[in-house]
């Protein structure tokens, strides 16, 4: 009960999906307890099972009090396998996170000599899902069998998560990165085929080699929509000056400076795409960049030159379906409104997403929008996070 504090507290991604937390033997167990921690904030229910190798590494009781459920360390006369992974079994996802080589060659090769391989054994069987986080030697993950195990079991159907590699390890992957994964792996998938191309984020237009224009974009908004098309199974391509720190299958991400790059890049993006969401916050003016460092004592004189519009470029060329963000300042609602119509109709969106920057909304944790589509008007208030599932939602019910 002590997990009611913070069971869903930063999302409800994952409320009402029973996750079981495989932990083998590697030194990254310890990392588990975390893991299970930030499940539960996404609103799941985590069990934790544990091999022998595990428990030399960190105790149970440690994700005992990570999950708040008791720690399956054997298989009893209670079945727990079958429980959780049999016929009408009760769990959603068996994720085995770390997984060592030895698990890895076990699972492909249908040994269950430990809770975690029956536990896997179980669920392949019945068809239920199961996705692997490696963590080990690097050397190890290249040895011709663990690669050999790894890609039998992805035509099994097992997804698995890339680890970090550095310093000569394939290391634990983030945390954040398993946690979106599992996201996609249980969430539905009425976008599975579609290609969606996203901009976020500001640009910076240089003045020197050192100085640059740019805004207080943060770039979340625009990639927490990227993120909210890619769980409900589309591919994305994100083009952004503020690239995520890791990658994700089937999410491509372009890096771009300044307004030229990302209108670049978009109009290669957009070649087989569906749908254009256009929420960076591109510069609106750039200035002829000098080769040398501007003197610090001299006065200096900008003249400004308008840079060219994105969405505008883009929709010369694109037939597909907009999304457009009109961001502006210290105007009411009813001149926002009219100002996002107007603008909705020059661009040919079929949706438009509009607010007062000074307000909310620029390199701020949560905001306040306007969204319009041909079907309805309405206001989202709250985290972008949140706020990004709802426009992703009326989008997908008014637009496609």
């Amino acid at each position: 009960m002590h997990l009611e504090r913070i069971k869903g507290s930063k999302s409800g991604k994952l409320t009402g999906k029973k996750i079981v937390l495989g932990v083998t033997g590697s030194i990254a167990a310890i990392e588990a307890v975390k893991l299970a921690r930030e499940l539960v904030r996404r609103g799941a229910e985590v069990h934790a099972v544990m091999s022998g190798a595990a428990k030399n590494i960190i105790h149970p009781y440690a994700l005992e009090f990570a999950t708040d459920n008791r720690v399956i360390t054997e298989i009893t006369g209670a079945i727990e396998h079958v429980e959780f992974f049999g016929e009408g079994g009760t769990a959603d996802l068996f994720l085995i996170a770390p997984a060592t080589a030895n698990t890895i060659a076990k699972i492909a090769a249908g040994i269950d000599d430990t809770p975690v391989t029956t536990m896997a054994t179980t669920a392949i069987g019945t068809g239920k899902p199961v996705m692997i986080a490696p963590a080990m030697h690097e050397t190890m993950m290249n040895h011709p069998s663990v690669r050999e195990a790894i890609e039998k079991l992805k035509k099994m159907g097992i997804e698995f998560v890339e680890p970090k590699y550095e310093e000569g390890k394939a290391k634990f992957a983030e945390i954040e990165k398993i946690c979106l994964q599992v996201e996609r792996k249980l969430h539905r998938k009425d976008l599975e085929g579609m290609k969606i191309v996203v901009t976020s984020g500001p640009t910076m237009e240089f003045l020197d080699p050192i100085r640059y224009i740019t805004n207080r974009s943060s770039g979340k908004f625009g990639y927490e929509i990227a993120l909210e098309f890619w769980r409900r199974g589309a591919k994305i391509d994100l083009i952004t000056s503020r690239p995520p720190e890791f990658d994700l299958p089937d999410f491509t991400v372009r890096k771009v400076v300044s307004v030229g790059d990302m209108l670049s890049e978009s109009l290669k993006a957009i070649e087989n795409a569906d749908v254009f969401v256009s929420a960076a916050a591109a510069a609106d003016f750039t200035t002829p960049r000098k080769e040398s460092k501007i003197k610090s004592d001299e006065k200096l004189i900008l003249e400004l030159e308008i840079a060219p519009k994105v969405l505008r470029e883009v929709r010369k060329v694109f037939d597909g379906k907009v999304i457009a963000f009109k961001a502006e300042t210290g105007i009411d609602d009813e001149e926002l409104e009219r100002i996002a119509i107007d603008k909705m109709k020059t661009d040919r969106a079929e949706m438009i997403v509009a607010n007062d920057v000074l307000e909310r909304g620029m390199g701020t944790e949560d905001t306040r929008v306007l969204v319009i589509t041909p079907d309805r008007k309405v206001w989202l208030e709250g985290r972008k996070q949140e706020v990004a599932e709802r426009i992703v939602e009326y989008f997908v019910q008014d637009c496609l």
